[in-house]
């Protein structure tokens, strides 16, 4: 009942337990987007969402407890940027349900598919994925460091510098990938 023009609107009035459905269409969105605890952003097919940002050196979703993406494309992300991570400011807080990500892919020259950095939650300090395509060239596909932990399945990494890269004591189960 309330449709917004950008992702970033949607986000801004979303509450706990709501749905943001993206329509088909390309989307060049002022990053970071916040996806506040226990919200869902969910776009028509991976095929036809394409999620950009308007600043490619920023992260494009940051996600907190609760929070589930799907059926997107995130594109021209570069360097330090990932299409996902936990805010950088430390915001999010205890991590009890993991972020889900599932059924996307993330297409960049240089930048990270998903960045799960430890000293920035509490808890879990997890990111749930599923069926999540890196082709990020010369970057990142999945990042573990300081302790952040993923649950990851059917992950693929295609061109990318690192596949799979876990430093400072990140860890992963890997199934699938």
């Amino acid at each position: 009942n309330t449709s917004k023009l950008t992702i970033k609107a949607a986000l801004a009035i979303a509450t706990y337990g709501t749905t943001i459905f993206v329509k088909s269409g390309v989307y060049t969105e002022d990053s970071p987007l916040l996806v506040p605890p226990h919200v869902a952003v969910v776009g028509d097919s991976l095929r036809t969402v394409t999620v950009r940002p308007l600043h490619p050196e920023r992260d494009l979703f940051h996600v907190n407890n609760g929070c589930y993406l799907a059926h997107m494309a995130f594109r021209d992300h570069v360097s330090p940027a990932a299409a996902v991570a936990f805010p950088a400011d430390g915001s999010a807080g205890v991590i009890i349900q993991s972020p889900y990500v599932q059924n996307c892919t993330s297409f960049s020259t240089s930048g990270t598919g998903m960045r799960i950095d430890g000293n920035l939650s509490e808890g879990t300090k997890s990111m749930v994925v599923d069926a999540y395509t890196q082709y990020n060239q010369g970057g990142i596909g999945i990042h573990l460091l300081n302790r952040g932990y993923a649950q990851l399945v059917s992950v693929f990494t295609i061109a990318c510098d690192k596949g799979f890269f876990a430093e400072s004591g990140g860890f992963c189960s890997i199934t699938n990938s």
